[in-house]
């Protein structure tokens, strides 16, 4: 400031030159960049020293205390805030604004008064636009200012007190962290890295590594902690409980070996959700909290068979009490269950209800996880129940879920039946037609008919078939007549050879089937005219002895009758 107290001497006067206005300007560019640069040194200043003390800070107190993760995460956001809030305010938003050239005119006039106000006016009067400014005047005061600016030094002018004072308490602060830095030795780097939220523990003379432990348990479940740890071992732990009503409980922790050291705990049939943390040695770890609820199930069950579509049948509302379903039958449910589900199955088990047979995903019916809808197969198989697997959104399972008991119903393959010809074995000749009948049912309808038949036939021989025409459809009964032109089958019969014939049934089921129906095997013997006109005259004597016989009991039947109606009656005693 030994400028500001000497008097120059006034400059001999001159003629004014464009290289006054320029040097006034230059000087005001340098006086303007030197004060945004003493302003954003001091705003970084101030922030070194805010963030060395909130990190040495922190990480002195959170060794003492073991501080939280939401304590740490509340110290960072309130740190972090100040110090940048310190960068911007006095370091950033500063150096940015461009004062004006008034303005660092004035700071001349402060700091250098032997300008006596030359500065200030030269500077407004180069600056000023109006018409009844003199330009002569303002040439001869630029350039006796510019005269005078040549010999004085402007260094005094933009204060640096502060910025010089705001270093010196940075040095300190950096200095006096290093210091606590180099005696924390191999503990100070975990610190800083707890104070920028990472989870690793406190460093301690014991170290616990790792804690393995379900965060979310099922009412009366038991939970098992292990807690591995490093460094210098103690004999045995502790676990400090605090319930959700407030009970305070410490558990020991006992050593179970292993590499690393692993110290463990079983709390049996736990009921309520708590708190908990780990002491191991001088080392604690950090608060942490298990959530105990009750294990999803079911609240209600919706169930509908919808029948194989051979069938034709529409679908059927059941209950879960009456499940006999016929095989190929797909079962749809709709399930309402007491929490949100993460995935669900339904089960079909068998004899062994612990081994499931089939499992199929049940999927949320809609946005709402509650509801649940789903379609399972029953198929022919060993099934003997359903049941469900609910896992709710915390990845607890259920358990003991009912069983709802099953009977497959298996589809019974159509029956048919020869009505016509009674015998056995007919005798037919070469161009015969014989009349064949038959019936034939099914519970859901009958699909195909064939006449299967094989001349001089053997076991496992091969036959020739003939479909007959059912004229569409799948009717359920079938009541028919067949004349069969013994003289179209190729190669043609020769007398003395026997035909073997059977009629064939096929259902529509074309899920678990088709069933099948046969008859028994029946013949036809091919024989010459005489031996069937032989044949047709033994049958009607057969006949005509049948009506015969019939004939004589119904006189014996008419004499009996006579007799009881004239009966007299016996006499009284």
């Amino acid at each position: 400031m030994s400028n500001a107290a000497t008097e120059i001497p006034a400059p001999e006067a001159r003629p004014p030159t464009p290289e006054d206005a320029r040097m006034l300007a230059a000087r005001i560019r340098q006086l303007r960049g030197r004060h945004g640069r003493v302003a954003l040194g001091t705003g970084l200043a101030m922030t070194i020293t805010a963030l060395v003390v909130w990190i040495t800070g922190e990480s002195v107190t959170d060794f003492l205390a073991n501080l939280s993760w939401l304590t740490r995460l509340f110290v960072f956001v309130a740190g972090a805030g100040s110090t940048l809030a310190l960068l911007i305010l006095f370091g950033i938003r500063p150096w940015r604004r461009r004062i004006s050239d008034e303005a660092v005119a004035l700071l001349v006039e402060r700091a250098l008064p032997i300008f006596r106000s030359r500065f200030i006016a030269a500077v407004q009067l180069a600056n000023a636009r109006e018409e009844n400014a003199s330009p002569s005047l303002v040439k001869a005061l630029v350039a006796e200012t510019a005269a005078m600016a040549a010999a004085v030094d402007f260094s005094a002018v933009i204060d640096t007190a502060g910025l010089k004072r705001w270093l010196k308490i940075a040095g300190v602060a950096l200095l006096a962290a290093g210091a606590a830095g180099t005696a924390a030795g191999e503990k100070a780097w975990p610190l800083v890295r707890r104070a920028l939220l990472s989870h690793q523990p406190v460093p301690r003379k014991t170290l616990i590594r790792e804690i393995a432990a379900p965060r979310v348990i099922a009412i009366g479940d038991s939970w098992r902690i292990a807690a591995s740890a490093g460094g210098i071992l103690p004999a045995g732990g502790k676990l400090i409980v605090r319930t959700a009503s407030g009970i305070h409980q410490t558990f020991d922790l006992l050593p179970e070996g292993g590499q690393p050291p692993v110290f463990a705990r079983t709390l049996q049939s736990v009921q309520e959700s708590f708190d908990f943390h780990v002491a191991l040695g001088d080392a604690e770890s950090e608060d942490a909290h298990v959530k105990v609820k009750p294990r999803p199930g079911v609240a209600g069950i919706g169930c509908q068979q919808i029948f194989p579509a051979y069938t034709r049948l529409p679908p059927r509302r059941r209950l879960l009490g009456d499940l006999k379903i016929l095989a190929g039958s797909r079962l749809a449910l709709k399930v309402q269950v007491n929490a949100n589900i993460k995935s669900a199955e339904i089960r079909l088990v068998g004899v062994d209800h612990n081994k499931a047979i089939k499992e199929v995903p049940l999927a949320a019916d809609g946005k709402d996880r509650t509801r649940l809808a789903g379609e399972i197969e029953i198929a022919a198989n060993d099934v003997t129940g359903l049941t469900l697997h609910l896992v709710d959104e915390d990845g607890v399972e259920s358990r003991g879920t009912a069983i709802y008991p099953v009977e497959v119903a298996r589809d019974e393959p159509p029956t048919i039946q020869i009505t016509w010809p009674e015998r056995r074995e007919e005798l037919l000749t070469r161009e015969a037609v014989m009349l064949l009948a038959f019936t034939t049912k099914d519970d859901y309808g009958v699909a195909k008919v064939r006449l299967n038949y094989a001349v001089d036939w053997v076991e496992g021989a091969p036959h020739q078939s003939i479909e007959l025409d059912l004229g569409g459809g799948f009717p359920k009964e079938i009541t028919r007549q067949f004349h069969w032109r013994i003289g179209q089958i190729t190669p043609h019969v020769e007398e003395g050879r026997v035909i073997d014939y059977w009629f064939e049934v096929l259902d529509a089921n074309d899920v678990t089937g088709p069933g099948i129906g046969t008859t028994e095997h029946m013949q036809a013997r091919i024989v010459s005219e005489s031996e069937k006109r032989t044949d047709l005259a033994n049958r009607l004597s057969d006949a005509m002895e049948g009506l015969n016989g019939v004939k004589q009991g119904e006189e014996e039947l008419n004499q009996r009758l006579g007799d009881i109606i004239f009966e007299k009656p016996a006499a009284k005693p």
